[in-house]
Order: C-alpha cells, then structure tokens, then sequence
C-alpha cells in the first residue's frame, strides 16, 4: 500500500543529561471497564476525525496511510517499528513526546485513532506494517492500549519482539485479558502503579502469574499514575526504552 507524505512543523523534545524524555503526561479520563458481552459484529459506519498535523513533530516528516477507515500517522523511518496504542479518552496526540523519543533512537513509529474493536485495530496496524517493511515490531499500549496490545500480540500471524503495557485492567470488551496474557510468547515488559485507581495492580499481578515462565517482566511503582502517566517516572521511561533497545536493536 503506498504511503502519502506531508510535511507538518517539527517541535522540539526535552531529553535529561541520561537520555530520558522529560514528559508532561496526562492519565486517563475514564474508569476501569467492566466485562460486558462483546458485540462480534460491530460496525464501523464513519471514518474517525482528522488528526491536526501540528500535533506531531517529525523527523522531518510524517506519512499518513489509509488502512480501511484507520489512519495511521507515522514518524521516522526504517525496519525497526513501534506500534502504539491508546488509552481511553486521549488520542495519538498523547504520545507525541514519546514517539519523538522513540524516532530520535532510530525507530518507525506507527500511531492511530481507534476505529472500532481495540485489539482489532491493534492487529491490523502490526500487519500493516509488517507488510510495508517492519523486520522488528513492538506494540506499546497504555491502559485500553495495554490490552488491546497484550491480546493482539496472540493473534498477529507474526507475532511482535517485544510488548510494553502500561496498566493494562482485567477485561476488554468482554475478554479477559488474562486468556491472552498466558499465550504470549513474546518478551513482555508489564508495568504499574501500586495504588493504580482502575486495578490494574492485582490485573498486572494476574497476568505476570499467568505468563508463561521467563516471557514477562512485571515493574510496580509507588503511587497511583495510570498509564501514559508511567512514562512521567524517568526510571520507568529509562526502562522502557532499554526493552525496546535490548529486543529491537
């Protein structure tokens, strides 16, 4: 599929003497998601909203691809890709300083706005890319993101080289994210709050249990920061990047 490019106005990022993105982040707007029964044959009937150009930097560009009714913005270039993935109540627009961070360290970042089921549109971003070139792919995901992202990583056809989800709760739509998180097979990198105000401590506990032995890595911070908050603590930041680093090159 041919990407369109477009030119869109570069902004700067703050990086600390070690490297690590100075980030203002805000958390979720929403509570945590009960299990209600999930609709399998869901539509979509509109294309989502277009995402202003200026709240994206580049280096020096950003390409826009049309995957169905999803646009998927993305930044750099290269083999090496990070798909990252929502969490409730924000747009792409929140990982901006993220995946800045992400490009300067020599990654393709793919961002986009839900259309329909989360872990679906999880899927089709990471095949999308895999198809366009990616040799090495990571889903990143924040709360609703972390489990579209902890379940995606078992359905892709190729599954990812790394995972990194950020205060991923119990269910999605219906499914137990637990189900997936004893599937996966790839490196996995949970991470969480001690006091997360959506439960997603005792639902990173679960999934650590229930990984297979040796896939995950579960880090548990003080406080209550709910996803993309997490990346606000420069250890977790550092974290992070050092996974991506040691899993894609």
């Amino acid at each position: 599929m041919k990407r369109s490019r477009r030119r869109v106005r570069r902004l700067s990022i703050a990086l600390s003497a070690a490297g690590v993105v100075a980030l203002s982040l805000t958390g979720c707007t929403g509570g945590p998601e009960a299990p209600p029964l999930r609709n399998s044959t869901q539509t979509v009937t509109r294309a989502p909203e277009p995402t202003p150009a200026s709240c994206l930097a580049s280096e020096p560009e950003v390409r826009a691809t049309g995957m169905g009714q999803v646009e998927v913005q993305v930044l750099g270039t290269g083999s090496k890709v990070v798909v990252i993935s929502n969490q409730s109540g924000q747009d792409l627009c929140g990982w901006k300083a993220v995946a800045e961070a992400l490009v300067s360290r020599g990654y393709e970042v793919a961002l986009y706005d839900y259309v329909g089921a989360a872990d679906e549109n999880a899927v089709t971003i990471a095949t999308l890319m895999r198809a366009q070139g990616a040799t090495k792919l990571a889903l990143l995901g924040a709360s609703q993101g972390a489990k579209a992202s902890i379940i995606a990583a078992t359905r892709t056809s190729v599954p990812p080289d790394a995972l990194v989800a950020l205060s991923g709760e119990q269910y999605l739509e219906g499914q137990d994210v637990s189900k997936s998180a004893a599937k996966l097979r790839c490196p996995t990198l949970f991470v969480t709050a001690d006091h997360d105000p959506f439960d997603a401590t005792s639902a990173n506990e679960e999934f650590q249990r229930v990984a297979p032995k040796g896939v995950s890595t579960l880090t548990v911070v003080p406080g209550t920061d709910h996803g993309i908050q997490l990346l606000g603590h420069p250890d977790v930041s550092a974290q992070v990047f050092a996974f991506l680093q040691a899993h894609l090159g």
